[in-house]
């Protein structure tokens, strides 16, 4: 009996202490975001940038977005809004070519 207790326990406690980091949405200015990201986001954060040029929307989702989580985009006047799981709070590295 304390065996299937010990089990039952094990099975079912691992997500009540866990915290969740996409629980967290981090809001990031456009012109300062690199530096914003790195002081105040973590990994798996929902990222949201407003006021993004169409131009560097596939910078930005390069740099910052998990290509295995959805990555959302829409037009909010002249610009874009663009809202994504957080790949890590340092940008990918550019390789040069």
């Amino acid at each position: 009996m304390k065996i299937l207790l010990l089990i039952t326990g094990l099975f079912f406690s691992g997500g009540l202490f866990a915290e969740s980091s996409m629980d967290s949405k981090c809001v990031a200015p456009v012109f300062e975001r690199t530096e914003y990201i790195k002081a105040n986001c973590e990994r798996n954060n929902i990222l949201v940038i407003y006021n993004a040029q169409e131009g560097f929307l596939a910078t930005m989702i390069s740099e910052w977005c998990r290509y295995d989580r959805e990555i959302n985009y829409s037009p909010i006047n002249a610009n874009y809004s663009l809202t994504c799981v957080l790949y890590s709070n340092e940008p990918r590295k550019t390789i040069p070519s």
